[in-house]
């Protein structure tokens, strides 16, 4: 009973950092609703649906991004345990994937932009700006693979997992791309807003990640240089007592002959 109790308690962080992460999505939600509300529809919802699910699958990218860096980061794993940490990192990530794949769904049922599935899952070929719409196509690959990834790490090793899973860099850096330059919500004020702050949250984490990542490796340094210079300081020493002796040696030697 107590081991069940126990149990609970450490799962419970993850829990809440679920819980407010849904959270974050609905309010991401929330900010595209104005746009909707103030506008004339005229039988147009799933175009503002994917608007939508767009901007929210954004802000999943981000916040995934932001939990993949504090994984491996003290502060991280001050905040929350680590393991509780890639659990919230991980259905951040799944959560994105159903959002890109709502984007998508819409779109596809929308006759106001009236997309082709060839358009849709084929980069650079939509007549609507086909190198920033084909980037985010690209994006959305790179996603679902990255996701995958998590179910095929003792498969591919972990080295190779990692170095694979820093395309969530990528997902992000193209996304934010691909909503600057094909969004037609770009040009609002609370559209920058939330694609500024996103840049911002991620640079500052990484900037925080590579810092404290330097200073791990100055401290450990550290104790191995005084170590090595004790060692020298010994051999010094030690060189100081045998010297005399052997000085000793020699002459005790010389009164012998």
């Amino acid at each position: 009973m107590d081991v069940g109790v126990r149990e609970l308690k450490d799962d419970r962080p993850a829990i809440v950092a679920a819980v407010v992460c849904s959270i974050a999505a609905a309010a991401a939600a929330a900010v595209v609703v104005p746009a909707v509300v103030t506008a004339e529809l005229d039988g147009r919802f799933t175009w503002y649906a994917a608007r939508s699910a767009g901007m929210v699958a954004y802000l999943l990218a981000t916040a995934s991004v932001v939990f993949g860096i504090a994984t491996s980061s003290r502060f991280g794993a001050r905040l929350l345990r680590k393991g509780n940490l890639a659990d919230v990192h991980r259905a951040i990530s799944l959560m994105m994937v159903l959002a890109i794949g709502a984007h998508l769904l819409f779109l596809a049922l929308d006759s106001y932009a009236g997309f082709t599935v060839a358009e849709l899952f084929v980069p650079f070929v939509t007549w609507y700006r086909p190198v920033w719409t084909g980037l985010g196509i690209i994006a959305a690959y790179l996603a679902c693979a990255v996701y995958v990834s998590f179910y095929l790490r003792q498969q591919i090793g972990y080295r190779a997992w990692r170095a694979f899973h820093y395309l969530s860099f990528a997902v992000f850096a193209l996304g934010t791309l691909h909503g600057l330059f094909a969004g037609t919500d770009s040009g609002t004020t609370w559209s920058l807003a939330i694609y500024g702050s996103s840049v911002a949250c991620v640079f500052a984490m990484l900037m925080y990640r590579i810092t404290s990542a330097r200073a791990d490796k100055t401290r450990s340094a550290a104790p191995s240089a005084q170590g090595v210079q004790s060692m020298h300081e010994r051999s010094r020493s030690r060189a100081a007592i045998a010297e005399p002796l052997s000085v000793g040696a020699t002459l005790v030697l010389r009164e012998g002959e």
